[in-house]
């Protein structure tokens, strides 16, 4: 009876070791938090859609959209990984389960003239018995970090929707400025012949020559600019479609793309179904939990069932042998690794409940300033509208006066300017708010599929 006394001072010893090392609280998400101001719901709910941008963006830009993002390398890379993650948590599983292996072999032996064959046959079957539980809970980190992985893969996937899209208005914007800057100079060039017909009839100054000159100078300038723009989206399209700058590119060149100014009512507490980089950070929470956990129950036995059958033949003589055993073991002295590792899976823990409140708390705020954004958005283009019929209004009252020699070409340039430069504010500001939209949009996340798992 005296091995029970090793073997309870060893008990004693790993639960003196993790006297204290309980769980830790989960972190604190208040399902009451709520955003500064209301989503914009302008006439109903929309309706339910496969993804976030269906919902969005017009059906003629689903699918260029669905196929760049499918074959951009990141996301399979993503994919990959996932897969890989899959065949982890497989192979967790198959540690719990029955290993059968099965053996042969043959020998020949001659001593002193006299021969003896021999033929064998054994077969050992081992199956651990999760009496601890660690096993459990390391298929479940595994599970766990599966799905993680799948949903990183979503949310790139969703963030590459939002980059192309995106893309997609920069260079649509690029489009119609350029076009836009050519009407404009087309405009200020007839000005300029006119302006110059009437310098030759003495009738205006060698200023308002050069000051018109001068505005169809800036005009110019801005072109490459434009150009510019074109080509730095489009090569952003080529980049998520896994194409070189020779190729076509995947851009929409007219008009704007409309983007929805529909949003689905969504509380902050549902962002953590909705995003997916929420549940992958929600479902490395729950691994570092099991890993945890695991590392606490690897303090006690393990115990594992053994069966073992033999059949040999020598000589023409067969004799078969069955054994079957089961083993426990326990460690008695590791100086602290248990404990130590115990300590590290706890402090994991920790930081990966922090990280998930972090990654909440930054969506939600997230949510919030698009929210505010969009809604600044719209109240800055109706007084742009407002003040943009007011330049054009100003612009023809004196080009009549102008005409009609009551006054001098000066009110007509600054009219014809202002026109000008609020037309691409204009342009500039309902660009930005297809944007925010499409930021809001991907930012307010999409439910779960029924099926996921």
């Amino acid at each position: 009876m005296l091995w029970r006394i090793p073997f309870v001072l060893s008990v004693l010893t790993l639960g003196g070791c993790f006297v204290g090392m309980e769980r830790p609280e989960r972190p604190a998400i208040s399902a009451q938090a709520d955003f500064s101001t209301r989503l914009p719901l302008t006439h109903a709910e929309p309706e339910p859609a496969s993804t976030w941008w269906r919902s969005a963006v017009p059906e003629g830009l689903w699918l260029p959209l669905e196929q760049a993002v499918a074959v951009d390398p990141t996301l399979r890379r993503a994919q990959a990984q996932t897969t890989a993650a899959l065949a982890r948590w497989r192979q967790a599983e198959a540690n719990t389960g029955l290993d059968l292996s099965l053996g042969a072999g043959a020998d020949i032996q001659t001593v002193s003239g006299d021969r003896a064959d021999s033929q064998s046959i054994d077969v050992d079957a081992r199956l651990p018995i999760d009496a601890n539980g660690a096993l459990g809970l390391r298929v479940d980190a595994a599970r766990n970090i599966w799905i993680a992985t799948g949903a990183d893969a979503e949310q790139l996937r969703s963030d590459l929707a939002r980059d192309f899209l995106i893309a997609q208005l920069d260079g649509a914007e690029a489009n119609q400025r350029h076009a836009l800057l050519l009407r404009q100079i087309e405009l200020a060039q007839t000005l300029l012949r006119l302006i110059e017909l009437r310098f030759t009839q003495g009738l205006s100054s060698s200023v308002d020559v050069l000051q018109q000159r001068d505005q169809v100078a800036s005009l110019r300038q801005e072109l490459p600019q434009a150009r510019l723009d074109q080509q730095q989206a489009a090569n952003r399209l080529r980049r998520i479609s896994a194409r070189t700058p020779e190729q076509a590119s995947p851009l929409v060149v007219e008009p704007l793309p409309e983007v929805s100014g529909i949003f689905a009512s969504v509380e902050p507490i549902d962002l953590l179904s909705r995003r997916a980089a929420l549940r992958a950070s929600g479902a490395r929470l729950e691994a570092a939990d099991a890993g945890f956990a695991a590392a606490l129950a690897d303090r006690w036995p393990t115990l594992q069932l053994s069966a073992l059958s033999v059949s040999r033949a020598l000589s023409g003589d067969v004799t078969t042998l069955l054994a079957g055993a089961l083993d426990a073991a326990v460690t008695l002295f590791d100086s602290g690794n248990l404990e130590a590792v115990a300590t590290e899976r706890r402090a994991q823990l920790v930081a990966a409940g922090q990280q998930y409140l972090a990654d909440w708390l930054d969506a939600v705020i997230e949510v919030d300033d698009l929210i505010h954004q969009e809604a600044s958005l719209r109240e800055r283009i109706v007084l742009s509208e407002q003040r943009l019929e007011n330049a054009e209004a100003l612009l023809k009252a004196s080009q009549r006066r102008y005409e009609q020699g009551v006054s001098d070409y000066l009110p007509v340039l600054a009219a014809l300017r202002g026109m000008q430069q609020q037309q691409r504010d204009q342009l500039a500001l309902l660009a930005e708010l297809a944007r925010s939209r499409v930021r809001l949009h991907r930012a307010l996340g999409h439910p779960m599929a029924a099926d996921a798992t």
